[in-house]
């Protein structure tokens, strides 16, 4: 048995399996894992910071308005209408007499024109040929009424004498009627002649806007001729007088005893929502609607400006109390959607040095153009316009277009 150990014991040797001898790892500098742990730290906050100012730390944008006190009373509303802009005499078709081809015609549709200004010349040379016969006509008669005036005083010296005879003598002076009445009835030529030859420049009686154009360059005017829809066959084009601009509106028949002669209105453009203009009560038609219950109405606006209001445009006309007397107590009026309401407290927002805080009011009477404020406010506040849900005081937040709330 002990002889025998020594071999089993090389034998187990030569099973054994040899593995290669392991590199011991290197050990890390604490100060590089440091630094590693600093760095991908810093990168998360960076991170996080920009998705914090990206959305829930970005500053909200708010819409302000700068209120200012106003010293005079706002005039309630009675009553408001829709309607259209017309002028007082409506529309005016400007044509001519003479016929022939247009030669110019230096408008076009939205122009505005002048009183004198050219809206279309027609060839005249037909007519400056009948001009010039006519007058030539004239003086030949203007010479013959010369010789049979001359006869006629010769007649009346020798029908005393009893040279001539009562015959030749009537002759005579019949002789020189004849030559007045052929001059008037020349003269009368020439003057129609130059009525044609002044027809064939046709210029603007009106200061006014060109609504629509019947003719074009080149185009020929004459009785069989083809012409646009609404125009005459010697029209030339129609004007609207933009000297009186007026609203037409009808009004119910129960509402007639508001308003008279006179009395303020609002018109406000439904193309133009911001623009208010105003005017007063000039024209009361004399009929009313019997289907529809209404009278018709014209209010003259004051001031109108020509680049907004144009004939036909839709238009809400808002007939007004009288003015009311000023106070010493100035007030301060805020847009209706400023105001809010919440648990019984009525409040706005404002802002100030970009921070935005709730105040607390005590509202007044309620105008066409906002909310009047009798506390909470002073003067140069500026006022959240239509404030989020979600704003809080002592939040910042971005301030948006800023405009001037002074009251009208």
């Amino acid at each position: 048995m002990l002889a025998e150990s020594p071999a089993r014991t090389k034998s187990l040797e030569a099973l054994r399996i040899t593995r290669p001898k392991e590199t011991p790892r290197r050990r890390r500098a604490p100060g590089a894992l440091l630094a590693i742990i600093i760095l991908v730290t810093a990168l998360g906050v960076t991170t996080a910071y920009e998705v914090y100012t990206r959305t829930v730390g970005r500053p909200q944008t708010v819409q302000t308005i700068l209120v200012v006190s106003n010293r005079g009373g706002q005039p309630g509303v009675m009553l408001t209408g829709s309607g259209y802009v017309v002028t007082r005499h409506k529309y005016i078709t400007i044509g001519t007499k003479s016929l022939g081809q247009i030669v110019a015609e230096p408008i076009e549709e939205g122009q505005h024109v002048r009183v004198g200004d050219l809206l279309a010349q027609i060839d005249d040379r037909d007519y400056q040929a009948q001009l010039r016969q006519a007058a030539a006509a004239r003086d030949l008669s203007e010479a013959n009424l010369r010789l049979a005036l001359a006869r006629a005083e010769r007649a009346r010296q020798l029908i005393r004498t009893g040279v001539i005879s009562k015959d030749e003598y009537d002759t005579t002076m019949s002789a020189a009627e004849v030559a007045q009445a052929a001059l008037k009835r020349d003269t009368a030529a020439v003057e129609y002649a130059n009525f044609l030859v002044n027809q064939c420049r046709i210029t603007s009686p009106i200061t006014g806007i060109v609504l629509q154009k019947y003719r074009e360059l080149g185009d020929t005017i004459n009785f069989g001729g083809q012409i646009q829809a609404g125009g005459g066959a010697t029209d030339i084009a129609q004007l609207a007088d933009t000297d009186d601009m007026r609203a037409e509106v009808d009004i119910n028949e129960a509402d007639l005893a508001k308003v008279s002669l006179g009395s303020h209105a609002s018109v406000v453009p439904d193309a133009y929502a911001d623009r208010r203009f105003e005017a007063s009560l000039v024209k009361v038609y004399p009929k009313a609607d019997r289907q529809k219950g209404t009278v018709k109405v014209e209010v003259q606006l004051n001031q109108p400006d020509l680049q907004i209001i144009k004939p036909e445009m839709s238009v809400k006309v808002s007939f007004l109390e009288n003015q009311a007397p000023a106070t010493q107590e100035p007030r301060i009026t805020v847009p209706k959607g400023a105001v809010r309401s919440e648990e019984g407290e009525t409040y706005v927002w404002t802002v100030r040095e970009g921070i935005v805080q709730r105040v607390g009011i005590v509202r007044g009477q309620e105008t066409e153009t906002g909310i009047e404020i009798e506390q909470g406010l002073n003067d140069g506040d500026v006022v959240v316009v239509s404030p989020q849900a979600n704003l809080a005081s002592g939040r910042r937040v971005s301030v948006g277009t800023e405009s001037n709330g002074r009251g009208k």
